[in-house]
Order: C-alpha cells, then structure tokens, then sequence
C-alpha cells in the first residue's frame, strides 16, 4: 500500500531560504466560496486571498473552488470539498491530497510510482480515491507516463488512469535540479486480513492513525496498512493521514481530523470531520451522523456521498448515483447527484441544492441557445440522446474548465436550475467502471428578458461631417444610410471610405454626399473628400456597431403567467432577418415583420417560441401559464 497522493515539490528555493518555516510553499490566489487554513494541529480557520501556507498547514475547501500559486511556477486548482495537506521536509514539500480533486497545471517531468511523468504546457487531474489510491486525468496538453521496464503510455484528455501515486516534481517552468522520489510514509504491504462477517475492514496511510477498542478509553496507535475493525471499534485519524472504513457494502474515507466508529450492527458513524462514503454497483449502504443517517440506493454505477461535518450539522452532497437522508425527527429527502442539504443535530433537514423534478425547456445535448426568462431563471431538461449506453450525467460551470461545476445525472436526461448569465455544460456517460470524457457539449444563456419591449424604429440617415473627426454609429436593426455633410467650396465633390485595405468612392455636388446602408458593414471607416481632384487633409474616423440592448424581438402574446386555452395564440414582430418557429413548426413572417400562430401546449412547464438569425444566433423566449 502507498502514502496518500503526494506531490513532492522541488521548489527552487535559494540555499538561504531553503523550506523554513519563514518562508511560505503556497499562497491563496483566488476562491469560489470559503477556504480554511489549519496551522499544524490547530483549529481550522477562514482564509482570505493572499493567506500563505507553510509546512504543517492544510487547506480545505468548501462549496466552491480555490486557486494556489505554488513557489516555483505550478499552480494547483483545488476542487470543492478538498483537503490539501503541506508536509514534507526542509528540502522537499510535499502537498498531500486527503479528499477531493486537485489540478496541477505547468510544464515538467514527474516522477510517479513505477515510473515518470512527463507534462508538457497542459493540466492533468489527481483525485484521490482513499486507501492511499488515485487516479490521474489529462484535461489540457500533452503528457506521459513511462514505466521502468522502458513501456509509455500516452494520456489521453478525458480517460483516467488509476495509480497509486509517489509524485516529485523535478522540473516546473523553473529548470530546477531533479529532486529525489518523495518518500512513502507506510512500509508496503502485499494484502491485509479479510474480515468475517462480523468485522469491518480499515486500511491506514500515514502515521497518526488511533483506535479505540471496545470497553477500553484509551486511544493506541494504529500502524499503515490493512487490518479488521471489531465492532464498537472507535477510529480517529490526525493531519496527513486518511483511513478507508469497509463494512456490510459501505465504504467511508476518513480525512485529516476525522472520528469514526463501527457500530454493533455493522454499521460506521462517522463522529467528527469530513468523508466520503461510497457504496459498490448495485448495492445499498448507510453511514449514521449526529442527527440522522445516509442511505446510499444501489445503482448500477454505484451511489457515493461526500460529508461535511460542524459543531452543528452535516453536510451532504450526493456526488454519484443517489442517496436519502433520513432524520432522527422523522424528516426524510431523497437526493440525486448534484444535490446538497443538511442534517441539524437535533434531525432538522435543510435544502441547500435540488435537482428540479420538472423541466420549463429541453435543449438536446450538443446545442448552444440563449433563453430569453421573465424569471430569469429557467429548469432545462438536457435530452442526451442516446449518447449514453446505461446512464450519464451533466456538468455545468461558468467556467468551461467545470472545476465547480454543478452536477445532475439520469439515465435518458437531467434536468438543472439554470439562474441568469452564462453556462458551459457537457454530457459524460456512467458505468459500472467509471464515468467516461465528454461525449457532447454546448453553452446556455439566461437573460432576464421577458421580450415585451417596444421595437426600435430605424432612422432613415445618421449625419456626419467630413471635418477630420471621430464617429459612432450604433445601428439596432439594419445599417442605416450616412449622410457626409461637406463645408466649403470644390464640388464636384469625391468621399472616399476606406476599411481594410479597400477604398470606395462616391461622388456628389455636395453638401452632402449619401453612402447606402448596403454598402456599408460593421467595423472602422477613415474617409476623406477630393475637392476637383485635390485630397482634402481632413481625415476622419467612422466606426459603425451593433446596439446590443436594442430589441430584437417583441411577444406580444401569450402573455406571461396568463391562463392557457387548448390551443396558444402566439403573436409578435422581429426586426430584419429572424424567423420564428415553436416546436420545430415554421410561424410565416409578414412584410410588416409580424407573425402570428396557434401553437398546442408545450410538453414542458413553458412555452418557447424560437427567433432565429443568422448572425445572433438561436433565442428561444419563454412563456408560462397561470398556475
């Protein structure tokens, strides 16, 4: 068995420096949501950007993301719910991935259990799995893992591969020398005992692991490795050292700071600190928390939760497959991946995220839209079509990267809270062997939008001046005619408009010259004017744009939150260019840009008309019934 996942890091430090604790490994550079530092053994505590960690410290993360600028170029992504611990020596730090996901992204070769690992510009993905396991992901560039027996194997972007992993980074943008392979903190073992079954089954890595044993109240220590856990066994773990908890189909990873017992029946409490409980293919389990306990459903992928706990509640999030939380008042809530809530000591039940039962608008897995919501908040149904053979899952993040991303599974579709601005999703299918790379993409766009502004109406011509000036002319609609008004005397008069390296001319007796719309398109403009033959040296500056905050579209009916009849009237105009169509259905476009249909009631709890354009895209505007 090996250490937990370690990242051994040559630093590049000056001799003077060396890895004192004066001298920081990492600082904060960013967060999505509350990150707390642990100083060695002390109480966890709120961390702000710029907090400097040393060895000894540990991060941790909670609902959101964190960044980390690591001395000597490599910046580590941490994922939610992570555990980061600093240790190591003087000469070699090491960062220890207790629970969680982090990203290391830089340019160096890394030597790794059985071999090395060469990184070149790209990131790769180290989650840790427990029981000193790992898997290791390319997300970004090129990289490779080479054996010592001389075989490579190139990582491929989107497939894990599963290691127990040793890593030193020789070499990270810095042309540091090679460092030594970190150090294994557990002595190897070939199999530990096989519980009966009236036993559990612990396996430790590191070294400050304890046990409690039945009917006794002193605390032992427990050595790395594998053994069996009797019933009302009490385990604690300390900083850098996990545990893996086996018993009846359930399996909890203990982190850092964490207290758990094997109860009489079989069943693990987790007590103190953060876990992950996990349950195989196709099998149930249940871990019991102050207040309550977590069910885990069999599903043919496996259920898997992570729990936070506080001196008040436990946080649950369902990360795989699904769950139920029941409460010692009786409450209960059945929790799909990518749910979240709490459990109150005294049973209470709180909802932080929930996975909407009912969809307003289906998109199929692949498309980009924008969805124009009076609520500005719009539940999408993602149709996978067919992409995945059991089931799959949607990540959805702000970030294309999906380092926070929300999470809702299902075996044909899934369904997502989609709230204002805009959204990167993709489609990975689940099997019983792992969840596979990203077989579709697309992004969304919420506006708040209800579409029931008044159209913009296009001035015939805008005036400029030919007096070496600079213009704006923000058109909503089409591009209009400009009219280049001339002082003084010279006609016949030439305009010249010159954009990328080409020059058109006009010609008029002034004093003004018109240049249609139709010849004209977006982008900067320098125009001047001859006089009998004789380039004035005025030259000025025209630069014409779209209006973006001009609408594009008006509904006028159905009207939002009215009652529907059998059949919807829908009813509205478009500026120049869009076409409208429900349900895949054509509605005609009149020459005074109107449209007019009755349409059935949609599948959904919305109706949306689609407005198409060549050049805005695919918008599809929302309408609800009355409730």
């Amino acid at each position: 068995m090996r250490a937990a996942v370690l990242i051994a890091l040559s630093l590049g430090l000056v001799a003077s420096c060396g890895g004192r604790k004066d001298n920081a490994i990492a600082k904060l550079a960013k967060k999505d949501g509350p990150v707390d530092r642990q100083q060695g053994e002390s109480e966890w505590k709120a961390a702000d950007v710029g907090a400097e960690f040393f060895i000894g410290d540990a991060a941790r993360t909670a609902d959101g993301g964190a960044g980390l600028e690591v001395v000597g170029g490599a910046q580590i992504a941490m994922q939610p719910h992570t555990i980061l611990r600093f240790g190591g020596t003087a000469q070699q730090s090491k960062i220890g991935v207790e629970l969680g996901a982090i990203d290391i992204t830089g340019t160096g070769t890394y030597a790794v259990d059985g071999g090395d690992l060469k990184l070149s510009k790209g990131t790769v993905r180290i989650t840790a799995k427990g029981g000193g396991k790992s898997s290791i992901e390319l997300t970004i560039g090129d990289a490779q893992v080479s054996s010592i027996n001389g075989g490579t194997i190139s990582l491929e972007v989107g497939k894990a591969i599963d290691l127990g992993l040793d890593i030193a980074v020789t070499t990270i943008d810095a042309g540091v020398a090679d460092a030594a392979a970190a150090a294994v903190d557990a002595a190897e073992i070939d199999a530990g005992p096989v519980a009966s079954g009236s036993e559990g089954q612990i396996e430790v890595t590191g070294k400050r692991a304890e046990i409690q044993k039945p009917g006794s109240t002193t605390w032992e220590p427990l050595p790395a490795g594998a053994g069996v856990l009797a019933k009302g066994t009490k385990v604690r773990v300390g900083t850098g050292t996990t545990a893996r908890l086996t018993s009846g189909g359930t399996t909890l990873d203990l982190a850092g700071g964490s207290r758990a017992v094997l109860g009489e029946d079989l069943v693990i409490t987790l007590e103190a600190g953060a876990a992950r409980a996990s349950s195989a293919a196709n099998a149930e389990g249940k871990v019991v928390v102050p207040g309550g306990a977590v069910a885990l459903n069999a599903t043919p992928g496996g259920s898997e939760s992570r729990l936070d706990m506080n001196a008040r509640e436990t946080k649950v999030t369902t990360t795989r497959g699904a769950a139920k939380l029941t409460g010692a008042n009786g409450g209960e809530l059945a929790m799909n991946r990518g749910e979240s809530a709490t459990l109150a000591k005294n049973g209470t039940i709180r909802v932080i995220e929930a996975i909407p039962s009912y969809f307003d608008f289906r998109v199929s897995v692949g498309e980009s839209v924008t969805i124009h919501d009076p609520k500005g908040a719009t539940a999408v149904q993602f149709s996978f079509g067919g992409k995945c053979t059991d089931s799959g899952f949607i990540e959805m993040d702000r970030d294309a990267k999906f380092r926070t991303a929300k999470v809702s599974g299902g075996k044909e579709q899934a369904n997502l809270m989609v709230s204002a601005g805009s959204w990167a999703y993709r489609l990975r299918c689940t099997t019983a062997s792992g969840d596979s790379a990203a077989v579709g993409s697309g992004r969304i766009i919420v506006l708040r939008d209800s579409g029931s502004r008044a159209l913009p109406k296009q001035a015939a011509t805008n005036d400029i001046d030919a007096d070496g000036r600079n213009y704006r002319v923000d058109y909503q609609s089409v591009i209009p005619t400009i009219a280049v008004r001339i002082k003084g005397e010279g006609a016949p008069f030439t305009l010249h408009m010159a954009t990328e390296g080409k020059d058109e001319t006009f010609t008029g007796p002034g004093p003004k010259i018109l240049v249609p719309g139709t010849k004209l398109k977006e982008g900067t403009y320098t125009y001047w004017v001859d006089r009998n033959g004789v380039k004035d040296p005025k030259v000025s500056t025209l630069k014409i744009g779209f209006d973006n905050t001009a609408p594009q579209v008006y509904i006028e009916k159905p009207v939002n939150g009215a009652a529907w009849d059998a059949e919807i009237e829908v009813r509205g105009a478009v500026l120049p260019g869009w076409t409208a169509a429900v349900d895949a259905v054509t509605i005609p476009i009149d020459k005074q840009r109107r449209f007019a249909a009755k349409v059935p009631k949609p599948s959904g709890n919305a109706l949306a008309i689609k407005l198409s354009h060549p050049q805005r895209g695919v918008h599809y505007y929302l309408r609800r019934g009355a409730k």
